[in-house]
């Protein structure tokens, strides 16, 4: 019991600890990191979806596929025959044609980053810039003229590259709609008329534009 009192003693009379030296702040420098160099989707130009972890290019994965003779150019025989490929994909009951419920199939299961006016397709707008490049992208949607849909992640601003392929207007697509379609849209991916497509000109999705900005921008502020 006298040794108890005689520390506690001891412990009243010892001097308060120093205090801890000040920690230096912690000042953050960087820039917000702009995600994998590649989009994870892409969709390609007759609507077959491919996706990556974003380190690897979608857009490249499907070029390789549809380039059937790997000799780096694309054909429209061969866009043609990658349209007629996923056409027997999504023509699930053999019928000849990709009906209403398989259209459906398309866009819920197989593709559903198309589907139009979902939740994640406009950036939050938090500056007054960014909320005056909204409104006039808003208008723009309205008018048809910004990507939306499959447009965001493909070449070409097509919100919906299977239904629009519904030449008829008979809530159906055939085989030969499609390939009719395939030929439709080489052009606009070949504006210079050679015949051919290269993975180098064909035209980046929106999604890999904003990518590609955000490390330009990145690359800008380092230097």
């Amino acid at each position: 019991m006298m040794f108890v009192l005689a520390l506690l003693a001891a412990l009243q009379e010892a001097p308060p600890p120093a205090p801890l030296p000040a920690q230096p702040s912690i000042v953050v420098t960087g820039i917000p990191g702009c995600g994998p160099p590649f989009a994870r989707v892409y969709i390609a130009p007759m609507g077959q979806p491919f996706r990556t972890d974003g380190q690897s290019d979608p857009m490249l994965a499907w070029f390789t596929q549809a380039d059937a003779d790997h000799d780096g150019r694309l054909t429209l025989a061969e866009l043609q025959a990658d349209a007629d490929r996923f056409f027997t994909t999504l023509d699930r009951d053999r019928s000849g044609e990709i009906d209403p419920e398989e259209m459906a199939s398309y866009e819920n299961q197989v593709a559903p980053e198309i589907k139009l006016y979902q939740r994640g397709q406009d950036k939050r707008a938090r500056t007054g810039k960014q909320r005056r490049e909204a409104k006039v992208a808003a208008r723009q949607r309205a008018d048809y003229e910004a990507p939306y849909g499959a447009g965001i992640y493909a070449s070409l601003n097509i919100p919906e590259p299977v239904v629009s392929a519904d030449l008829d207007l008979n809530r159906g697509v055939s085989r030969a709609e499609l390939a009719e379609v395939a030929a439709r849209r080489f052009p606009l991916l070949d504006p210079a008329g050679r015949g051919y497509i290269t993975y180098d000109t064909l035209p980046r999705s929106p999604a890999q534009k904003d990518i590609d900005a955000c490390r330009a921008q990145a690359d800008k502020r380092k230097k």
